[in-house]
């Protein structure tokens, strides 16, 4: 198995975009954050492996993470998974679609939504000096909580 030798540290701040540090954009309840540190490819590969802190709770496909440190890796074009730092434990994985941003800009941006319910919600990772970048793929749901669940077939 190859051994992935590029990690760094990147801080984003979710909440405390509010505040202005790392605000660059808006957009309604959507908003960029610069991070701290590079997120860059392996060297000679599409292969992306990054280590992002959150200063808040950040919903992505499949999981919620808690304010803490989480290794993201793009396992296949369009396929990333998060895990924790030491490897030892795997979130979710999820499939990326790709993603533009307005400015082509030589540090990476991390881009969140703000739910109605107050929360953080992940929907864009942008590399060093990228003007794409892999947007999550969330499941829609179409039905109200509570509402009834239409199936097909016959009931036997």
């Amino acid at each position: 198995m190859k051994t992935i030798a590029f990690a760094v540290i990147a801080t984003v701040v979710c909440a405390g975009a509010a505040s202005g540090q790392g605000k660059s954009q808006s957009q309604s309840n959507k908003y960029f954050v610069t991070v701290d540190g590079h997120m860059a490819p392996l060297a000679g590969t599409s292969s992306l492996e990054t280590t992002l802190t959150f200063s808040h709770d950040v919903q992505v496909p499949g999981a919620t993470l808690s304010a803490g440190t989480y290794l993201f890796t793009l396992i296949s074009p369009t396929t990333m998974r998060i895990a924790s730092e030491d490897r030892k434990k795997v979130y979710t994985t999820f499939t990326t679609v790709p993603t533009a941003r307005s400015m082509n800009l030589s540090h990476p941006q991390v881009r969140f939504e703000r739910m109605p319910d107050g929360s953080t919600r992940l929907i864009g990772l942008y590399p060093d000096g990228a003007s794409t970048g892999y947007s999550p793929l969330y499941k829609k749901t179409h039905q109200a909580p509570g509402a009834p669940i239409a199936t097909s077939g016959t009931k036997q």
